[in-house]
């Protein structure tokens, strides 16, 4: 049958694909709800880096049923306009069409290695809308106030799926928040109260913890305030941790250096509309990688990307800080994003290779992140405008990195490349901002280092220059080139020279092997002369130790999860 003949069954095999990577995707995410109930916490930790590679594995699939089936027309576009036109209608009706387009996309990408967008045969801009559809499961619960805040969080409490029999203490918890909010409530907003609180459907789940994700209804006619609970399973049982109210807390748990939530979501676009809703300046794809779709996410963050580009005047420029010896770096200064291309020649003494650094970026996409590395997007084949780049940053582009950037005309292609949220990079963070905040930038970047051992990582290249940070302060690590297993390392104490021959050589006398780290080197070069200096030695001094490194590896092979929280102890409720 030739390949005009199959165009229904490549439809229907694309889109039962994506049906189901969904139903695999959504198994996984239930089981999130019962490993916290029963603290399967490595469990939850194998489920969340599972459900992150089923995507490729469903288009892998799919991709080689669809070439059997179209023979000698797997790259005839006209076949491929049927292909999306039937495909298109399949999806119509679904409460994630959204999701299903980024698939289809996907596959045909996969199938044409198209430079640029190719409309004929991919959704650009959604075909569907999945805000029409309406008779879809609610995604939110209401509950109205009655004189006592109280009562409130104690229904919405209540109503969770885990018997009480498994909270420590559900109405004391219900006593707690409710003085919580009414506290702020005063504080904050001038004793303004609320009509209801309205909290999504189901509870977002990542590591050790969950959240109750809503927002307070306000009776001033004024934007709901946001309303997170973290809750944790101690070995007494269930209960709130913290009270959260503010964006810029519920923007933080949300934020891009934190692994993706595993909640039970039938209609995506509804639940991003209203997490938007409470973290206005999160950008949509953020909220979309967040619960999980960071494929369709990577869909809605090229769409940002093309409209900044039409903007008058939109130019990339290098990316504040120092040039990488790995990546060459730049952004739009419109676009909190960086892109990062890695160069065809690294410079010494890197001693990697472009496989070894893009195996770095899988190896943070599938594991924890605690909170402390960026989320990258791996981009293919973009086309973009040669106009949009100085002639000093094209120049640069196309010396360091000629096989993944080629001039065309008027265009500027790019075979590969990563993207990552904008961070302002620790060493300029340092010079530029006030003593107060450079001192706690200093002391986060000692308690980054430890997150990231306790997660079992180690980075390896601890130079400031290699973090960033956020807009609300936390410092996060990018660099991956040199990313390692904590428990890879061997960490020795340097051997003290016995002769003055030892003593004067400039190469070490001594043997290193490969994964060999000597701890007691690092304060050289990681901590700056001043005054920061005192303070990073009195919070973080047992970095330079070897004792220190050791004993996160024993605590690597003990099985040790760490607790590493989104918001500062002293939000939390039973914080002393």
């Amino acid at each position: 049958m030739n390949g005009n003949g199959n165009v229904e069954a490549v439809a229907t095999a694309i889109h039962e694909a994506y049906d189901a990577y969904q139903s695999r995707f959504r198994a996984i995410t239930r089981r999130a709800s019962e490993h916290f109930v029963r603290r399967e916490w490595r469990d939850a930790q194998r489920d969340a880096s599972e459900r992150i590679v089923l995507y490729k594995q469903h288009v892998d699939m799919v991709l080689a049923q669809t070439r059997a089936m179209l023979g000698d027309c797997v790259t005839d576009v006209v076949t491929w306009e049927e292909i999306k036109w039937m495909h298109g209608a399949l999806i119509a009706e679904r409460a994630d069409c959204e999701i299903a387009e980024s698939f289809f996309n996907s596959v045909t990408r996969r199938i044409f290695s198209t430079v640029g967008v190719n409309p004929l045969v991919e959704y650009v801009f959604p075909d569907n809308e999945p805000g029409d559809i309406d008779d879809g499961p609610p995604v939110t619960r209401r509950y109205a106030w009655r004189d006592d805040t109280a009562d409130v969080v104690r229904r919405m409490l209540h109503d969770l799926s885990w018997d009480v029999a498994r909270w420590r203490d559900m109405d004391g918890d219900a006593e707690r928040v409710a003085e919580r909010i009414d506290a702020e409530l005063l504080t904050l907003r001038g004793g303004l109260g609320f009509d209801a609180i309205e909290v999504l459907e189901a509870p977002f789940f990542r590591n050790k913890g969950a959240y109750l994700v809503g927002r307070l209804l306000r009776d001033d006619n004024k934007p709901a305030l946001p309303l997170l609970l973290p809750l944790l399973n101690g070995d007494e049982g269930i209960y709130v941790d913290a009270v959260l109210l503010s964006e810029d807390e519920a923007s933080i748990v949300f934020g891009f250096s934190w692994s993706y939530f595993l909640v039970e979501i039938a209609r995506p676009h509804a639940v991003v509309d209203f997490l938007h809703g409470i973290m206005p300046l999160k950008r949509i794809d953020e909220l979309y990688n967040s619960i999980g779709y960071n494929k369709h996410g990577k869909t809605e963050l090229y769409r940002t990307l093309v409209a900044h580009l039409a903007a008058p005047g939109a130019r990339f420029e290098f990316a504040p800080g120092e040039q990488g010896l790995v990546m060459s770096v730049f952004t739009l200064p419109s676009l909190n994003v960086v892109f990062k291309i890695i160069k065809d020649r690294f410079g010494h003494p890197k001693r990697t290779t472009r496989r070894r650094v893009m195996d770095k970026y899988q190896f943070v996409f599938v594991r924890d992140r605690v909170g402390r590395l960026a989320d990258a997007q791996e981009f293919e084949h973009l086309d973009l405008p040669r106009g949009c780049f100085s002639e000093p940053l094209l120049a640069h582009l196309l010396d360091a990195a000629p096989s993944s950037v080629q001039l065309r005309g008027d265009h500027v292609v790019v075979r590969h490349l990563y993207t990552e949220r904008r961070v302002t990079p620790l060493n300029v963070y340092l010079r530029d901002e006030s003593p107060y905040d450079a001192a706690l930038a200093m002391l986060d970047y000692g308690t980054a280092i430890k997150d990231l051992a306790a997660a079992n990582i180690f980075t390896g290249d601890m130079l400031m220059k290699n973090f960033g940070v956020s807009r609300h302060g936390r410092v996060i690590f990018y660099d991956y080139d040199e990313l390692s297993l904590l428990t890879d390392c061997v960490f020795r104490r340097l051997p003290q020279p016995q002769t003055p021959e030892q003593e004067m050589a400039a190469e070490p006398w001594y043997y290193v092997g490969e994964n060999d780290v000597f701890p007691e080197e690092f304060e050289a070069f990681m901590v700056p002369p001043g005054k920061l200096r005192k303070r990073f030695l009195q919070r973080h001094g047992d970095l330079f130790t070897v004792e220190f490194w050791q004993s996160m590896q024993e605590r690597q092979r003990r099985g040790d999860m760490p607790d590493v929280f989104p918001y500062p102890e002293s939000r939390r409720l039973r914080h002393t």
